[in-house]
């Protein structure tokens, strides 16, 4: 007995350990989800920094240029505040206003990117300093300059921090998901080994006996004991439990008829509609009454949960639920290496929102991420089937158009952007105004690869901009960058 509470004991300690090991993956991707977003936003930051140092130094009035120089300062704070929380540690500002507390990044390849990037940052920002006590417009010319020469350094700095991140925190996601399968192992073991020391204990009983079929109903897995052509003959209410099944509706079935076999893990669905993972594993135990088969399941549905979860947060786009940036740049490669086989064109349109910083700043971060929610639902509603809507960070979007026969119908469908983008968004008995820059590239026009194309319509959009914005434009099909 004393060998059967033994195993009982492990068994219990392993499922313990799966489960705080997926609690741990949890807190991996919560803490790895902020450092994500944290990296995107100073992409975003950069491009705002850019912007506002060329509008300063274009705007014709006074007051435009106390705008401008205010959001550059606002966003060169927050760019050189963050660089200095992931280096250092400390408190930062979240995208949503709040001030969340970080460790310092530890990872040597990231660390060394960082290095880089302050390295690059230091000079400029203290440009902008100087611009924040003197005000001269050759401080303002000569911050456009930097930021302009070196607007590019930093995006692919920023870019690839991100990306390492994404690489670490998929590396550890990986360790941990090992040492949780080896986990499931030993306890898989370990349980078969329950099972066998009962039966061994209990052997003397009637396979029907109850004494063998207590023993099993304190199993915490699920027993089906099977007769020589599989069906099931009794069962633990642990597998009435993961099933969803009564044992008279059981009885007689096969237990893998109402499941289905994805990768190794079974996938079922209750009679109220429940879905669940399951392994399942068959086997048999000697009795006097000879050897009787047994099937046995343990419940995966919060490892596979789990996994569910590490995909979505590393392909979509927390707030809105769009893909990310590294789902774009997947779709995009697969809808080019297409169009070189069928002899079509994609469209690539670049949307940046007009005007969006005085909104959050006007009704708050609330509004501002309800405006992003309904931004994406509307670039969505307009994309067709096989397109796809993206979300790169801030008020950054990107549509991919496959299949197009002409420019002329990129053209149709970013007009048809625009307009989605025009009408004013009611929100709490409050009307926001929207507004939004286009920019439109076309495969093989602008650019045969991922990276052309969307910096050609990148420089379109910002030439939307440049021309007082609630417009689209067309990257040249001369771009020099092809």
């Amino acid at each position: 007995m004393s060998a059967i509470a033994a195993a009982v004991a492990l068994f219990v300690v392993l499922d313990i350990s799966v489960l705080a090991i997926n609690l741990w993956i949890a807190h991996e991707l919560d803490e790895t989800s902020v450092e994500i977003n944290l990296a995107g936003r100073q992409r975003m930051l950069s491009q705002r920094m850019t912007k506002a140092a060329l509008k300063n130094i274009a705007a014709p009035d006074g007051s435009r240029i106390a705008a401008s120089e205010v959001e550059l300062l606002d966003a060169a704070a927050l760019f050189d505040e963050t660089l200095q929380t992931f280096a250092d540690g400390g408190e930062l500002t979240a995208g949503d206003g709040r001030r969340i507390r970080m460790q310092a990044i530890a990872d040597p390849v990231a660390v060394e990117l960082l290095a880089q990037a302050r390295t690059l940052w230091r000079p400029i920002m203290q440009t902008i300093r100087n611009l924040g006590l003197e005000g001269a417009a050759p401080a303002r010319e000569q911050i456009a300059q930097a930021l302009t020469v070196h607007e590019g350094e930093l995006l692919d700095l920023m870019n690839r921090l991100t990306t390492r991140i994404e690489t670490v925190s998929l590396q550890r996601t990986r360790i941990l998901r090992g040492i949780q399968t080896g986990a499931f192992i030993l306890a898989l073991c370990n349980f078969a080994l329950v099972i066998v020391l009962l039966f061994a204990r209990y052997r003397a009983a009637s396979l029907r006996g109850q004494q063998l079929q207590g023993m099993i109903d304190q199993v915490a897995a699920g027993v089906c004991l099977l007769d020589q052509h599989g069906q099931v003959t009794a069962a633990n209410p642990a597998a009435l439990r993961i099933l969803g099944e009564t044992e008279q509706d059981l009885i007689g079935r096969r237990v893998e008829h109402a499941l289905h076999e994805q990768a190794g893990v079974w996938r079922g669905e209750r009679p109220d509609g429940t879905p669940f993972h399951v392994t399942l594993s068959f086997g048999e135990v000697e009795t006097e009454q000879g050897r009787i088969p047994l099937a046995t399941l343990l419940d995966m549905s919060e490892r596979v949960d789990a996994e569910a979860q590490l995909r979505q947060l590393a392909l979509h786009d927390p707030l809105t639920g769009l893909p990310n940036r590294r789902m774009l740049d997947d779709r995009l490669q697969i809808a080019l290496a297409q169009t070189q086989r069928a002899r079509h064109k994609v469209g690539v349109a670049m949307v940046d929102l007009d005007g969006f910083k005085p909104i959050n700043d006007a009704f708050g971060h609330a509004v501002g991420d309800s405006v992003l929610l309904a931004v994406g639902q509307r670039l969505t509603a307009c994309a067709r089937a096989g397109d796809t809507v993206a979300r790169l960070g801030g008020d950054e979007f990107v549509c991919v158009f496959c299949d197009l026969n002409d420019r002329a119908e990129l053209d149709a469908l970013g007009a048809r952007l625009l307009d989605a983008l025009i009408q004013p968004l009611a929100l709490d008995q409050v009307s926001v105004p929207l507004n939004a820059s286009i920019g439109l590239a076309l495969a093989p026009d602008n650019g045969l690869d991922a990276e052309h194309l969307l910096a050609a319509a990148d420089r379109a959009m910002y030439a939307a901009k440049m021309a007082g914005g609630h417009t689209l434009r067309r990257a040249s099909s001369d771009d020099p960058q092809r």
